[in-house]
């Protein structure tokens, strides 16, 4: 997965928190057109992990995997959510410094091989598993399947050397 898409990953898992905020603001300040541009664009960029998993699947091929260990990682899920409600707490006053906030800090993130858990997905009925190969390398899994364990692992797409999407 290029660093783009990756990127593209991060920003998208953040959203929500943006559009929290314009939310709120949308209370305090009433309906004006700034406000609306900033719901309209975090919800639109809300929709974008679900594009780039559609995009994902399409351009990589699909090898065989035998996994020895399967451990669910929804329960990270948790620290992203609660994450959204950050910023009612601390009260940022501009919906485009939290934006760029958001922006500045998915960069950085992006070299990571490895993309959060990420709600936006689970929603779609995407889980996040952590697998261990039988040649002894972790990955994080996505799937659209509930997997009880690793021999229902056939087949995946490799997305980057940590992270696999299932067939």
């Amino acid at each position: 997965m290029n660093i783009f898409l990756r990127t593209l990953l991060f920003a998208s898992s953040l959203a929500p928190a943006v559009l929290i905020s314009a939310l709120a603001h949308w209370y305090t300040a009433g309906s004006t057109a700034e406000v609306f541009g900033w719901v309209a664009a975090s919800g639109l960029t809300c929709l974008l992990p679900v594009l780039a998993m559609i995009e994902a699947g399409r351009r990589t091929a699909v090898i065989p995997f035998k996994a020895k260990k399967i451990e669910s990682q929804d329960w990270l899920l948790f620290v992203f959510i609660a994450s959204y409600f950050v910023p009612l707490v601390t009260k940022v006053g501009s919906l485009e410094i939290l934006a760029c906030i958001f922006v500045i800090a998915a960069v950085p993130l992006a070299t990571l091989e490895a993309i959060p858990a990420h709600p936006v997905l689970h929603l779609c009925r995407y889980r996040f598993y952590k697998v261990e190969g039988e040649n002894g390398i972790v990955y994080t899994m996505i799937t659209r399947r509930q997997i009880l364990k690793a021999s229902d692992i056939k087949t995946v797409k490799q997305l980057s050397p940590q992270l696999l999407l299932d067939n």
